[in-house]
């Protein structure tokens, strides 16, 4: 897996690290005040629906260092090297949400509660088979995408907006990184492997409505309906799909 002068010459990875190293920041960059402008009822709630959000934060992280070593064995220093940096994201983005909770004085749902949420993650990190991995991080970008999207709408001038909108920049280099990666791997691969890559997004698409289904409530209290916002996550999944012809036969 260590090579002594590696090829490096994807120059788009390469810019992606270099954007990634130098938009790195730290809780200091958010101002944490502004707690009145959201009710207690409003936390709650928050509270409730971010926790799916701050599990899977916390499974990227480890997922990280899980793929590292099939990227390295089949050659992909330059993809390597970016999800290294990405590692460095996924933890800033788990502890923010960590603090988070701490400043609302709230805890996150039970697993007893939302058992799916478990599932769902169980299911990424079973891959140890770097595309599917990355697919299934690229639907769980796309979710992050809508989800902290949806929050700096409703509330842009809190610390939940604040954090939101500092959040979005990272996980839209995320999701270009796995554009470039899955552009480079597809088309190597065939319909009987694209077949599982279709089966992950059904499977994991099927447990996030079980997941909203547990947070309507708190969703709807935050002026939020589960159905319409996992119909667009599903659209924007489907535009993915097309783009990459990652159906088989294509």
């Amino acid at each position: 897996m260590i090579r002594i002068n590696p090829d490096m010459s994807d120059d788009q990875l390469l810019r992606l690290f270099d954007k990634g190293t130098l938009n790195q920041w730290t809780p200091d960059a958010i101002e944490w005040g502004d707690l009145d402008r959201i009710t207690p009822e409003l936390r709650h709630a928050i509270a409730q629906v971010l926790t799916p959000v701050y599990l899977g934060e916390q499974t990227a992280m480890y997922g990280v260092s899980a793929v590292l070593p099939d990227m390295l064995s089949h050659g992909h220093h330059e993809e390597a090297l970016y999800l290294s940096s990405m590692g460095m994201d996924e933890a800033r983005h788990f502890r923010n949400l960590h603090k988070l909770y701490h400043v609302f004085q709230e805890e996150p749902v039970t697993r007893h509660r939302i058992p799916e949420m478990f599932r769902y993650h169980a299911r990424l990190l079973s891959h140890k088979d770097s595309t599917e991995w990355i697919w299934g991080i690229l639907i769980s970008d796309l979710f992050a995408k809508h989800f902290y999207g949806g929050l700096y709408q409703r509330y842009p001038d809190t610390i939940v907006g604040r954090l939101s909108r500092r959040t979005l920049k990272d996980e839209a280099r995320h999701q270009a990184f796995s554009e470039r990666y899955l552009e480079k791997v597809l088309p190597t691969m065939d319909s009987e492997h694209k077949a599982q890559l279709i089966g992950l997004r059904d499977d994991l698409f099927r447990t996030m409505d079980s997941i909203g289904t547990r947070l309507n409530d708190s969703m709807l209290m935050l002026d939020w309906e589960p159905e319409k916002f996992l119909h667009d996550l599903y659209l924007d999944t489907e535009r993915w799909v097309q783009r990459l012809g990652i159906e088989p036969g294509n």
